[in-house]
């Protein structure tokens, strides 16, 4: 059954770049609460430490497709050497902004600088395989796999940071990102043979990313996801919160998250003869039917099945869109692409979470999950009136090319 995982691990250097980007990305899941629980350990406040959060994830969001058009043109290890030096230092001056009580303006900007270098670990990871695997089939298990890699850190990475600021030392969490961005770096940026060389300067049209209809689409629908995403975990705390059992919110969480896992295990193992974006529309699909079940919830028991069904649909559906982008994007920009759907399931869970904080105090967590349903609707409803757009022999940059071409001549 798992023998598409053996034949891609088994290709040359696969398997080392692929566990050295898992270590390397850890601060996806455990970077941005890490600093909510360190700054709220030592200042005791809430609110300044949502306020320096959401700076940290605002500004990553922005900068990862910067720094992702930039390793396109110079290659990875040129580029984010320097940038994971940076950002390694600014993390130290934001843990010795806080504990020296250093003017607040610039917690913020260590923040922000620590958001701006992250990177987008995952699309350089993407890159590398997309540059690696010799046919559609590997790199769709391949991308199977990297998804189950980061639903692996999203199962463990918050419980480790949350045992690590809040039992041995507050910056714990934010000094175990640091030292695993660390090691995976090293690990991965000297690991050249598989890296995908620098696109080197040529008169060929470069394509732009929001120009193609169809990335455009995967963008816009990858936010309505996020939003999904960052309402369901702040609705999950409320909602056991409210029954009196905040405790096991992280149990929730963790069903939420080992659902998408399994089911992205399972994906990659088949050998799917459907069209790519076919799949993608059915899966966004099934998240958006899933995600209006949870308001038949009325204990954590069957909040918790509910979420593990909804977390079974949310890997498929997040292959299927890096899928669709590395059959759509401009080979010239292909990292970028990738760095565009982390941005936009950023922004979407930032702005998830917010909205549906607002909403919890208001009216409760039962109301807020009208927001997560909303939003997957919204977004499959664009998927799937749009997936025409979604076609490569439609959209690609190939077959954009050509109909220049032959409406020229």
């Amino acid at each position: 059954m798992f023998n598409n995982y053996r034949e891609i691990l088994s290709l040359p250097g696969a398997l080392k770049f692929s566990l050295a980007g898992l270590v390397a990305r850890m601060p996806i899941a455990v970077l941005g609460l890490g600093i909510v629980l360190f700054i709220q350990g030592v200042t005791g406040s809430y609110g300044l430490a949502g306020i320096v959060t959401a700076v940290y994830m605002i500004v990553q969001a922005i900068a990862g497709p910067v720094i992702a058009r930039l390793v396109d043109r110079r290659g990875q290890a040129t580029v984010m050497v320097p940038i994971v030096i940076i950002h390694l230092a600014a993390l130290l001056l934001l843990i010795l902004s806080v504990y020296l009580d250093w003017w607040v303006g610039f917690v913020f900007l260590f923040a922000g600088i620590g958001g701006a270098t992250v990177g987008s670990v995952g699309s350089l990871v993407r890159s590398r395989w997309s540059h690696l695997v010799g046919s559609p089939k590997q790199l769709q298990t391949a991308f199977s796999w990297e998804s189950v890699a980061d639903e692996l850190l999203f199962v463990t990475g918050p419980v480790l940071a949350t045992v690590l600021a809040t039992a041995v030392w507050p910056p714990a969490g934010v000094i175990f990102s640091m030292i695993t961005t660390a090691v995976g770096s090293v690990l991965l940026y000297i690991q050249k043979s598989t890296e995908p060389p620098p696109i080197e300067r040529s008169t060929e049209p470069k394509g732009h990313v929001f120009s193609n209809p169809g990335i455009f689409t995967i963008i816009i629908v990858n936010v309505f996801l996020g939003v999904n995403f960052g309402a369901i975990d702040v609705i999950a705390v409320a909602f056991s919160d409210e029954l009196g059992l905040k405790p096991l919110s992280g149990v929730l969480l963790s069903a939420f998250a080992l659902g998408s896992l399994i089911s992205g295990a399972l994906y990659g193992a088949r050998s799917w003869s459907s069209a790519t974006h076919h799949r993608f529309g059915v899966t966004v699909s099934l998240l958006a039917i899933g995600t209006c079940t949870m308001l038949l919830a009325e204990g954590m028991m069957s909040f918790g099945i509910i979420l593990f069904c909804v977390g079974f649909t949310i890997a498929p559906s997040l292959i299927g869109a890096n899928s669709v982008i590395e059959q759509l994007a401009p080979p010239r920009r292909l990292t970028e692409a990738f760095a565009w759907l982390g941005t936009s399931l950023g922004f979407g869970v930032a702005f998830g979470s917010a909205i549906a904080g607002s909403i919890i105090d208001a009216h409760g967590a039962k109301s807020a999950m009208l927001l997560p349903a909303g939003c997957a609707l919204m977004g499959a409803i664009l998927a799937v009136s749009l997936l025409k757009l979604l076609n490569p022999k439609r959209s690609s940059h190939e077959a954009r090319l050509s109909r220049k071409v032959s409406l020229k001549g």
